[in-house]
């Protein structure tokens, strides 16, 4: 069963980025997610005022599970939007372009007029098929 949870201390955040190989943040709020004890991927975002940013959303290395990814990314939404924030950017630095596009798109993030991968949250979870 998959479990998704916040990253307790900032030396598990560090750690479990390594194994993910995305760029330890400290400045950032983290989600884990696991298999039984089976580390799967990682989600770090930070929240700026009325627009959140998702930095990282990917698999551990040597895993391929785009269903642990949507649900990390709908926990780490969700969170988001529990928090009054209704704009959120998913951060498409190229390595997370090239393996994250669909994944993306499946959340329902969107590019707008400058590129850039946004959704918005207004009345995102108040309907299980909802994708904005």
């Amino acid at each position: 069963m998959l479990k998704v949870s916040p990253i307790q201390t900032k030396e598990e955040q560090k750690k479990i980025c390594g194994l993910c190989q995305v760029e330890y943040n400290p400045d950032c709020l983290a989600y884990s997610v696991k298999d039984d004890s089976n580390l799967l991927g990682i989600s770090q975002f930070r929240l700026f005022g009325e627009t959140a940013v998702i930095y990282d959303l990917t698999n551990a290395v040597g895993i391929n599970d785009l269903d642990a990814l949507i649900i990390t990314g709908k926990a780490t939404l969700n969170f988001i939007d529990s928090c009054g924030i209704k704009d959120v950017i998913m951060d498409c630095r190229d390595e997370l372009c090239s393996s994250a596009i669909n994944l993306s798109k499946t959340l329902g993030f969107k590019r707008d007029d400058n590129g850039i991968w946004r959704v918005n949250l207004e009345g995102y979870f108040e309907s299980p098929c909802q994708k904005s």
